[in-house]
C-alpha cells in the first residue's frame, strides 16, 4: 500500500521510516536535491535533543540521513507536485521530475511534511539580492564564519534575533537589535543581551529607509541615519503551505489562524486520508524531536486508518 510523504526533513524521514516498519510503502517527494530540510544548514547546537548535548542541526541531519538512506524507500528528488486530486480509495499525485518528465503516483494516503520557510518581506528580499551583507534568517555560513569585528543590525525581537545577537557579540561584534514592537524572546535571552556591553536593544524601532552598498547598510530611523556593516533579518519562520494550492479544493486541509495546518489526534487533518507532521502543523514547540515524533504518529495513524477501511 503506497503512501506519499511530501517533504524529506526530520518529520518526513521519520514518517517514512515508520511506514516501512508498519509494512507500508512510502514514496517520499522532495523539492530539493537533499534530505534534512532547514536543519541541514543549522550550525547551532540543538537544544531539544535529549542525550545529544551540543549536537548541531547539521550533525543531527547527517545522522538521520545516514539511517534514512539505508532504508528501502523510494525518494523523488527535485520533484515538483503539479496537482493532487481525489480518486477511489486514495489520491492521484502528478509530479514534474527534474528532467522535465511528468509522472503520476496513486497512493492510499498523503502525509504533508513540508516544514517551514524563512519569513521576510519583498523589500528585504530585494535588498539581499543587491548586497551579500544582507542576510535573511539564521542559517548562514557567513554568520558562522564571516562576521567579525563589525557593527551588525538585527531586525526582529524573538529568540533567533537575541540568540544571534549573543553569538555575534561574543565574536567581537557590536550588535543592535531592533524590534517593531516589544521583544518576544525568552527571558533568559533578553537578560543576557541586556547585560552584554556590546549589545544595544531597541523596541518600537521602525526603519524609514534601508539602503545597501559595498560598504554595508544604511538605516534611517526617526530622521537619523546610521551605518552598519551587516544587516540580519530574524523574523522567524512561516509554515510552508503554498503546496496546498495544488490540491483540489475538496481536499485542502483546514488551516489554523496562524496559517499552519491544523491537526487532530494522530496528526490527522480535516481531510480523511491526509495527515501532517512537523513544522507545517500548529504544534506548540516546533523542533526536531517534535517533528520526529509527529512523523511516527502520522505513520501509525495511516496504518490504523487503512487497516480499518473495508476492502474494495
Amino acid at each position: 500500500m503506497k503512501v506519499a510523504v511530501i517533504g524529506a526533513g526530520p518529520a518526513g524521514m521519520s514518517c517514512a521510516n515508520a511506514l516501512v516498519s508498519f509494512g507500508l510503502e512510502p514514496s517520499v517527494i522532495e523539492r530539493s536535491n537533499h534530505v534534512g530540510g532547514i536543519q541541514r544548514a543549522n550550525f547551532h547546537p540543538n537544544l531539544w535533543m535529549l542525550g545529544m548535548p551540543g549536537e548541531t542541526g547539521i550533525e543531527v541531519t547527517g545522522r538521520l540521513a545516514r539511517h534514512y538512506f539505508e532504508l528501502p524507500i523510494v525518494t523523488h528528488f527535485q520533484a515538483e507536485i503539479l496537482a493532487v486530486t481525489p480518486i477511489d480509495h486514495g489520491f492521484l499525485l502528478e509530479l514534474a521530475d527534474d528532467d522535465g518528465s511528468v509522472d503520476t503516483i496513486e497512493v492510499a494516503a498523503v502525509v504533508l511534511a513540508t516544514g517551514s520557510q524563512l519569513r521576510s518581506t519583498p523589500e528585504l528580499d530585494a535588498l539581499a539580492k543587491q548586497s551579500e551583507r544582507v542576510i535573511i534568517g539564521p542559517l548562514s555560513d557567513t554568520i558562522r564564519d564571516g562576521i567579525r569585528d563589525s557593527r551588525a543590525l538585527i531586525l526582529g525581537g524573538g529568540d533567533n534575533a537575541f540568540d544571534h545577537a549573543l553569538y555575534l557579540a561574543e565574536r567581537d561584534n557590536r550588535v543592535t537589535v531592533c524590534a517593531r514592537r516589544e521583544f518576544s524572546a525568552r527571558r533568559q535571552f533578553q537578560s543576557a543581551c541586556a547585560a552584554h556591553p556590546e549589545i544595544e536593544l531597541r523596541t518600537h524601532c521602525l526603519p524609514d529607509i534601508l539602503t545597501a552598498d559595498e560598504s554595508g547598510i544604511s538605516i534611517r530611523v526617526d530622521g537619523e541615519t546610521e551605518h552598519y556593516d551587516w544587516l540580519l533579518a530574524m523574523f522567524g519562520y512561516t509554515p510552508a503551505t503554498r503546496l496546498l494550492d495544488r490540491f483540489a479544493p475538496s481536499i485542502r486541509p483546514r488551516l489554523a489562524e496562524s496559517g499552519h495546518i491544523h491537526v487532530e489526534h494522530g496528526q490527522r487533518t480535516s481531510v480523511s486520508g491526509i495527515y501532517a507532521a512537523g513544522d507545517v502543523t500548529d504544534c506548540i514547540q516546533p523542533s526536531v524531536p517534535t517533528a520526529i515524533a509527529q512523523g511516527l504518529a502520522a505513520a501509525k495513524a495511516v496504518e490504523l486508518d487503512q487497516t480499518a477501511q473495508p476492502d474494495s
